[in-house]
């Protein structure tokens, strides 16, 4: 499938790319979106609505829980890492030297918050 986008439950990145593999974010029922992320590529901590789960599919992926990005609570996930993104639980995510692909799965209707509006790059 072509990329989409940004879309329901993405975090509105510039170059990350979004294709929904499966379902529907914005409906009700299961989805599966995939994630493209550029090398240096920095997600604010953010929520969602909806219980996921995610595989790290190829690359370097640096995923940590919490409030706000903090390097100390990164853990570095590998091609085949499996870790979940529990409703409302803040998270954060980055690339360093390599791109990564990352599927997700959830029950939509799915969303992103921020937890700190001004980081929320989907706001003109």
């Amino acid at each position: 499938m072509a990329p989409n986008g940004p879309g329901a439950g993405t975090s509105g990145v510039a170059g990350i790319e979004t294709t929904v593999l499966s379902g529907d974010p914005t409906a009700a029922g299961p989805y599966t979106i995939a994630l493209r992320v550029p090398a240096h590529t920095g997600i604010a901590a953010h929520t969602h609505r909806d219980d996921r789960a995610a595989v790290v599919v190829s690359g370097m992926w640096f995923f940590g829980y919490g409030s706000r990005a903090d390097d100390a609570k990164l853990k570095a996930l590998g091609p085949g890492s499996f870790y979940t993104e529990p409703a409302d639980a803040p998270h954060f995510a980055m690339t360093r030297d390599k791109a990564a692909t990352v599927y997700i799965t959830g029950f939509g209707p799915t969303d992103t918050h921020y937890i700190d509006a001004t980081t929320d790059l989907r706001q003109p």
